[in-house]
């Protein structure tokens, strides 16, 4: 794998570079033979001084005495560019636009050096020149470009020049070989180690290694790191999850057999024509049967209704409700159950009208679970407490609190989970597990939030609050 990344990062390198070399060279090419410039007249992508200089040095051969018309002359000086003329001897004998400070006479080096470089002359200019024949003489056109409209560059190729050439291109090549393989090495390295990581964290195993040369792949080494922690706290979790499922379905099984257990007895003493049974006895056992396909069709209910929670099927009836009066009627359908007549409940409230916008039976079915968990995992006598207001954003808090046994911080943490069900869960209300996970979804949809506190012998409290209406 770092060999097959090795070589695909240094073949693009390599493409890339050459290229860009390949540009330019074009460009140098192309500026031997013409020059650029922003100007939107004279100056342009298709102007070439040399024709220029090809145009003046006609008009100079068939011109009288050097004299050009004015329409030539007002070409240069629009484009500020000057014209000088000189004879075998190297001294001015005629020019139009010329700046004071270039000279009336040249020496050969210095025309040469000017030619070569446009800044080394007394006045910056891009110089193009010409020799030509005039009635036997021989003189010499020189025009002078602003340097800031021509650029130029110049290649010439002898044999000499040409090996050196050659050779700088092979020594070019190996150098970018070199440094494309190294540079190359140093990339794919750690993009290998990238990968197999990927492949590890796919395959299940979340301990990466560390990825070499993390200096350059630091926030990749990084990410990868809280990926992996964040994939293993989630398998951690679906595992436990898992187990808690298998439990919670293994209990679920033994607490439907059971009643189906006493139906199917109890129905069976009702239809055995060997027992006579009086009628006292024949309205028990059809209460026990009532009650045990009551308990089911709970336990059931339970079920359904928490996976229409998941799936987000559940039709909600908003309504505008006073909060206070729907608890005080949960507290009191719960102190007209004999089991729970004597529980010591309060309400507290700071107004009489708080209200909140819901759907009245699902809110009564969260808060009814949320009372009798605090009834049936404390003992008898454990005293609750209820505190209902609201705030100046018209925010409405809620809190159920008891001083019972308290909760273990392992059971509090999976306190709505799905099929969990607490250790010490009274045998006079064995449920399915569900009801504090469909409480919890419940204030959930209506944009609710609930915390939940305990302390070991202190007991518990469960603080809900509902947005403004």
């Amino acid at each position: 794998m770092k060999r097959k990344l090795t070589l695909q990062f240094l073949f693009w390198n390599i493409i890339v570079i050459y290229i860009v070399q390949a540009v330019f060279f074009g460009v140098n090419i192309l500026s031997v033979r013409k020059s650029f410039s922003f100007s939107k007249s004279f100056y342009n992508l298709s102007f070439e001084p040399d024709k220029v200089l090809s145009e003046y040095e006609h008009k100079l051969f068939i011109s009288k005495d050097f004299n050009l018309k004015g329409v030539d002359i007002k070409k240069l000086k629009d484009n500020d560019i000057w014209l000088q003329v000189l004879n075998s001897s190297s001294k001015e004998i005629y020019s139009i636009n010329k700046p004071k400070e270039i000279p009336k006479e040249y020496l050969a080096g210095d025309l040469i050096r000017y030619s070569q470089n446009e800044w080394t002359m007394p006045r910056a200019a891009t110089l193009y020149s010409k020799t030509f024949d005039k009635n036997g003489e021989k003189y010499s056109l020189i025009l002078g470009f602003p340097p800031k409209h021509v650029l130029t560059y110049s290649i010439m190729f002898t044999e000499e020049s040409k090996k050196f050439y050659i050779g700088l291109i092979i020594l070019g090549a190996i150098l970018t070989i070199t440094a494309g393989y190294l540079f190359s090495r140093k990339l794919a390295a750690p993009v290998a180690d990238i990968i197999a990581n990927i492949k590890m964290l796919a395959q299940g195993q979340y301990k990466v290694k560390n990825i070499k040369e993390s200096e350059i792949y630091r926030e990749v080494n990084e990410n990868i790191k809280v990926l992996s922690e964040v994939l293993k706290k989630n398998e951690e979790e679906r595992k436990e999850m898992e187990k808690m499922k298998e439990q919670w379905i293994a209990n679920m099984a033994h607490d439907l057999k059971t009643p189906l257990a006493s139906v199917n007895g109890y129905s069976q003493f009702l239809i055995d024509e060997n027992y006579e049974l009086s009628s006292s006895d024949v309205k028990r056992y059809g209460k026990i049967i009532g009650d045990k396909t009551k308990y089911i069709e709970e336990l059931i209910n339970d079920l359904s209704l928490i996976y229409k929670f998941k799936n987000k099927v559940v039709p909600l009836n908003f309504k505008k409700e006073n909060i206070v009066e729907v608890l005080r009627e949960i507290v009191i359908d719960i102190l007209n159950n004999p089991t729970y007549s004597d529980s010591n409940i309060n309400i507290d409230y700071s107004s009489e009208e708080i209200y909140i916008n819901c759907d009245k039976i699902y809110i009564r079915r969260a808060l009814n679970n949320f009372i009798f968990n605090a009834l049936v995992h404390n003992p008898k006598g454990t005293e609750i407490n209820i505190d209902i207001n609201s705030n100046e954003k018209a925010e409405v808090f809620i809190e159920i609190k008891d001083n019972g046994n308290g909760i273990k911080e392992e059971e509090l943490n999976h306190l709505f989970d799905r099929y969990y069900r607490a250790t010490n869960t009274g045998e006079s209300h064995k449920g399915s597990g569900l009801g504090m996970a469909i409480g919890k979804e419940i204030i959930d949809m209506h944009g609710g939030e609930i915390k939940v506190s305990s302390q070991i012998s202190q007991g518990t409290s469960i603080r809900i609050k509902f947005p403004k209406k």
